[in-house]
This record gives structure tokens, C-alpha cells and sequence, in this order.
């Protein structure tokens, strides 16, 4: 397929089903040997020895060269995605990390693996990818970089072997090294068995900060005051209902984001210009560029230990960001395509022939789809056909513990139209994004027909639906892992 594939029949893959196997929720639009996405692998009779799926937090696929970004951001994963299969329209079921990673590492919708908050973890009866791998002979190992994937709380990782929580501060400037290091110690010292191994880095994320040479190279002259921090993005977006009950009736557990950030009288609603959100973007790209070159070492790993080749290697991300496109900053409430849209890169022995060499059984009950049938001719009309949907917004969370300040989001989507519905005003929007992929124009008056059978069919998706934890799956956080979710924002 051609980099234009999308402007002919649009096709989205819903990111949330990555797993067993390597089969994801839905369609996308794939390309191999363009300029962009290079030649295919070429089977190889030698067994394949690793899996590495590779998470890059909070990733807009618009920010890297191999989607056609303009800015030298990503030479590393641009060059090895030449060897593989770029989809140019993949999308997470999720905006925000908890629940998109839980889909991504069992491959159901949140509406079924329930982890729609800080309150729920993984139900014990669902099955995961780890448990899926390591039932097939796999050595299984995960190195993540976020409170919401540890192990201990909200059990995503709970099935993997190895395990390595690679902490560090919330205002780090440096790449998180530590998951580099750590996930080529797993590669170096791979027994005879083949390896699945999850390495999730959190280094995109707010605060927006990276290394001097890396802000030199993308920051643009800039006179204001911003600078990335967390909570300078979340002054910009907190409800200016909620901002002015704090200010009326001052509660330190509901008007606090941790204990550095209350929202008290001094507290008033940022506003960003262009010239700020220009400057965002450069730090933002900034990161995308320090995090890329760090990149550089893991790959050069699995070149050192002969392995490369015999790696099945699959990039993504849990969501992307938002720059005000909304008239929000960041992510984790709307469903718009700028936090829906995902990067999905896939290389390996095989591609674009299949992606069945791991070569376990997929499960019957998946939301997911084998990718397969969209590069080797097989039938697509399942793909095209089937509703995308962007549901668990962290609006359920703030109106879970809250007083519904904050609204709540959810979507569905049918091929090129996406219906979006946002409760606080209790209306719908729908949007064609093969004509308007922003998401700008409400085509609900052109196209009345086609927005009442979306709205029917979220209507009875959700009919019923409730966001509190089942008997037995609630989740506790201890103080230090709470602390550090408010002081992001996700936590009231």
C-alpha cells in the first residue's frame, strides 16, 4: 500500500489488542517498501529467539520522521522502521496510560478488563499476554517506568518472570537509562528459551524536559514564562467550575494535586498563547530526540548479541498529546485522534508475510484481530466495518471520587466517521476524518442518519455501565506511589 492509503478507504487499528500472538483490536492502514517504511524483512529459517514490544509513553505519531514530521526527531526509529511495517492509523483504546496498557497487554476493550481507574486493578480471570507467552515455552521479562504498570498495584505486569519497576524523579532531564540498561542485561544473558520481553519507557511525559543539547537543537527563540512542568500543563486545563469551588470553599484533599500542588486562591486557569504552545512542541520535540538517540543502544544490543534479525520487534505507544488543538494541553480526558492516534511500527523474520511466527494460539474471546490479512491480501472488510472505541477517560475518574467538575469523554468509530461524546454538556459530535482528520467540523446536521446510529450504538455499549472496582479487585496505593499520581495530575 502507498503512504495515501488512508485518503482512499480509511482504516483505523484500535491499538488496545496488541497481544497474543501479536493481533491488535483493528484495521489500520499499513505500508511497506516506500521511501518511508523500506523493504520487508525476508523470512528467515532461523528460529525466532526475541519479542520486544516497546512502549514509548505519551508518543504522537505526527512528531516522528517516519510519519512524515518535519523536524529530525526520530533518525534512530526512522531507520529501523525501514525494515518493517508502518500503520499509519492506529489508535489506543484509551487516552491515558492505565487503561491503555491494560488493553494493550490482554487485548480487551477497558469496558471489559474493568480497569477504568486509580481504584481497580486487572481481574485475576483475565488472561495476559506474559501468561500467554510463558504457557509457550517464553521466557517472559518487563521493565516498565510508571506507577501505573507496577507490578504491586494494578497487576498488568503481575504474569512476567523478570520484573524491574526503573524509577526515577518526576522532573528527570536525562533518558531513563536504567530500562535501556536493564532490558540488554535480559538480551545478553538470554537462555536457550525465546524471550518476551516489554520495555516501557516514560520519558516523554510531563514535565517536558530533556538534556541542554537536545533543547538547543529544537528550542526556537522564545520571550515567555512557560517551561512543561506537570503542573503548569494542568493549570491550563483544570475547569474553571472547579478552579473557582476551591477557591469558595477550600478542601485540602479535593483541591490538591500532592502535596506542592493546592488549588487555593492563588490558583487561577493559565491560558497559552501560540508563542507558548510553539515552545511546548519544541520540548516536547526535544524529548522525542533524546529519547530516540537512547534508543540507539538497545538496538545496537541486539545487533552486538546477533539477535536483530531473529527479533520480532513491535514499537507503539499507550496515547498521544494534546497542544491546544482542543483547547487543551497534555492528555488523559478527551478522545480526540491527537491523543487517540497512535505510532505502530512492526519488524521482524517474516514481515510483512506474518506476524504468526511467535506462534502462539490466539484466544477466541479477543476484541483484537489478526493484523495479517491487511498486507498479504487477505480480507479487510472486518476491519473496515467494525466500531473503534475511546473509552475509560480519566473524566470517569474525577467524577468517580469528585463532583463531576471534570467531564467525561467517550467515542466511537465506524470506518472514515468517529462520533465523540462529552458528558458535560451531555452532547455528541461527529466527525469525518478522512475530510477532517482535526476533528474541527461536527458534520451531525449533514449526515443525521450516520450520527444517530453511533449514538445508538455508545448508547447501548454503555447502558448500564458503572467505573466502580468489583468485590476483590480494589486497589490501595500506598502513600509514596499515591503521591506521586497526584503530583501528575491523575489522582484527586
Amino acid at each position: 500500500m502507498t503512504r495515501d492509503c488512508t485518503r482512499n478507504a480509511p482504516r483505523a487499528l484500535a491499538l488496545g489488542a496488541f497481544l497474543f500472538g501479536l493481533v491488535l483490536l483493528a484495521p489500520a492502514c499499513s505500508r511497506q517498501g516506500d521511501p518511508v517504511a523500506g523493504p520487508a524483512t525476508e523470512p528467515d529459517s532461523a528460529p525466532l529467539r526475541i519479542v520486544l514490544l516497546l512502549s514509548i509513553d505519551s508518543l504522537r505519531p505526527d512528531h516522528l520522521g517516519l510519519y512524515g514530521y518535519e523536524r529530525f526527531t526520530s533518525p534512530v526509529l526512522d531507520e529501523v522502521a525501514r525494515a518493517g511495517v508502518v500503520f499509519e492509523d492506529a489508535s489506543s483504546a484509551a487516552p491515558w496510560t492505565l487503561p491503555s496498557h491494560a488493553s494493550m497487554l490482554t487485548g480487551l476493550y477497558p469496558l471489559r478488563h474493568r480497569v477504568v481507574s486509580s481504584k481497580t486493578r486487572l481481574p485475576d480471570e483475565v488472561p495476559t499476554l506474559a501468561a500467554s507467552f510463558a504457557a509457550h515455552g517464553f521466557d517472559t521479562a518487563a521493565v516498565i517506568n510508571s506507577e501505573w504498570l507496577k507490578k504491586e498495584n494494578f497487576q498488568l505486569t503481575r504474569d512476567f518472570e523478570k520484573y524491574l519497576w526503573a524509577d526515577t524523579s518526576l522532573d528527570r532531564k536525562a533518558p531513563n537509562r536504567w530500562v535501556t540498561d536493564q532490558a540488554i542485561e535480559w538480551i545478553a544473558g538470554q537462555g536457550e528459551k525465546p524471550l518476551f520481553l516489554f520495555a516501557h519507557y516514560y520519558d516523554l511525559h510531563s514535565d517536558y524536559t530533556s538534556e541542554p543539547y537536545f533543547e538547543k537543537l529544537f528550542a526556537r527563540p522564545y520571550q515567555g514564562t512557560v517551561t512543561g512542568t506537570g503542573w503548569e500543563l494542568k493549570q491550563a486545563v483544570l475547569e474553571q467550575d472547579y478552579i473557582e469551588s476551591c477557591h469558595r470553599n477550600f478542601d485540602a484533599e479535593r483541591c490538591s494535586f500532592g502535596s506542592e500542588y493546592v488549588v487555593d486562591e492563588s490558583v487561577h486557569r493559565l491560558h497559552f498563547d501560540a508563542a507558548d504552545v510553539r515552545h511546548l512542541i519544541d520540548l516536547y520535540d526535544a524529548q522525542i530526540r533524546q529519547l530516540d538517540t537512547e534508543l540507539s543502544r538497545l538496538f545496537a544490543a541486539l545487533r552486538k548479541h546477533e539477535v536483530l534479525e531473529r527479533t520480532l520487534l513491535v514499537v507503539t505507544s499507550d496515547h498521544g498529546e494534546e497542544f491546544m488543538e482542543h483547547g487543551r494541553v497534555e492528555h488523559f480526558i478527551p478522545t480526540y485522534q491527537q491523543v487517540l492516534h497512535v505510532p505502530l511500527m512492526i519488524r521482524g523474520p517474516g514481515i510483512p508475510a506474518g506476524l504468526k511466527l511467535a506462534g502462539l494460539p490466539l484466544p477466541a474471546d479477543l476484541d483484537g484481530l489478526d493484523l495479517a490479512p491487511l498486507w498479504s491480501g487477505g480480507e479487510v472488510q472486518p476491519f473496515e466495518e467494525r466500531f473503534l472505541y475511546g473509552e475509560a477517560a480519566g473524566g470517569i475518574q474525577y467524577n468517580f471520587f469528585g463532583d463531576g467538575f471534570f467531564p467525561v469523554f467517550r467515542s466511537v468509530r465506524q470506518g472514515r466517521y468517529k462520533l465523540i461524546y462529552e458528558s458535560k454538556g451531555d452532547s455528541y459530535a461527529l466527525y469525518d476524518l478522512a475530510a477532517d482528520p482535526g476533528e474541527q467540523h461536527d458534520i451531525t446536521p449533514r449526515e443525521p442518519e450516520i450520527a444517530a446510529r453511533l449514538i445508538q450504538e455508545m448508547s447501548e455499549r454503555y447502558a448500564g455501565f458503572r467505573p466502580e472496582p468489583e468485590i476483590g479487585n480494589e486497589v490501595v496505593l500506598d502513600p509514596e506511589d499515591l503521591e506521586r499520581l497526584r503530583a501528575l495530575g491523575y489522582v484527586p
